[in-house]
């Protein structure tokens, strides 16, 4: 399984563990190289030096050492009974690091697991500006999940850390550097794409037939798996407003009840919790 890393928070150790479908991950504290060294002496900065005996290991320039302060398990197909599964999802993890310490967090979000896009569908909020207005902590990290009938050897993990060297994972986890977890969504999560064209015609009492396809991020179609797709038009009569696809494939018909010649008309389609995917402009002849 692939984890991205954003680089964010304030430095510690991170442990991932992936065995079968269990999510292990731990946190540790760390201390950069410079302030290690013989205790009885004295920093620079004024400070004795952090005993280098206390160091287990070394993760790049930084020492770790101590307990876990934190650590975690999820079971990732017990996820799939979670009440906002579904697809195109981002379920956040929260933990008590990295954290600014002035903000007062409510501490039963480290032990829940909430669909990010669930969370802001009504709002449109992104997830910079709801982390820190609404949640006022920023996330750990995330399990992305591209399609409902993705199985767990498709999704992705993601977590924020000072510096990817700080990052350890076992049994099957493959660390990528990234810049933030947002870029990560964007470019790993599939899409929902009209398959003709930008805009269209419909004469007046007629009807069109919609066309559309999951699409990877860069525009690739997806063939082996299959979502509910969801619709909407600012006018007009959508025959059809969710759509299973088949094949990654599915289609709508539209009907331009109550409109005149020359009234335009926006469809829109996407996901339950991710909406506007893409547009399809219709023109009534």
């Amino acid at each position: 399984m692939k984890l991205y890393t954003g680089t964010k928070n304030s430095p510690f150790a991170l442990d991932v563990e992936l065995d079968g479908s269990s999510l292990h991950y731990s946190a540790r504290s760390v201390m950069q190289s410079e302030f290690v060294g013989d205790p009885n002496k004295i920093h620079p900065n004024g400070a004795n030096y952090f005993d280098q005996s206390l160091v287990l290991e070394w993760r790049g320039d930084f020492g770790v050492y101590g307990e876990p302060v934190y650590q975690r398990t999820i079971n990732l197909e017990a996820l799939r009974q979670h009440p906002e599964f579904g697809d195109h999802a981002s379920f956040m993890l929260y933990a008590p690091v990295g954290i600014v310490e002035r903000l007062e967090v409510n501490r039963a979000l480290f032990t829940q697991t909430p669909n990010l896009y669930a969370m802001t569908l009504a709002s449109k909020t992104d997830a910079q500006a709801y982390h820190a207005t609404v949640i006022q902590c920023h996330p750990l990290g995330h399990i992305l999940v591209p399609l409902r009938s993705s199985p767990t050897s498709e999704w992705t993990i993601g977590f924020n850390v000072f510096d990817p060297v700080l990052i350890k994972g076992t049994g099957g986890i493959v660390v990528v550097p990234s810049t933030t977890l947002a870029v990560v969504r964007d470019e790993t999560l599939p899409v929902v794409r009209f398959m003709v064209g930008e805009a269209a015609v419909v004469p007046a009492g007629g009807e069109l037939t919609v066309n559309f396809r999951l699409e990877t991020a860069d525009g690739a179609p997806i063939t082996g798996r299959e979502a509910e797709v969801y619709l909407e038009s600012t006018a007009g009569y959508l025959v059809a407003r969710r759509v299973q696809t088949v094949n990654g494939e599915g289609s709508t018909t539209f009907r331009p009840d109550g409109l005149s010649p020359g009234e335009r008309v926006k469809i829109k389609c996407g996901f339950k919790y991710f909406s506007g995917t893409d547009d399809y402009v219709v023109t009534v002849a």
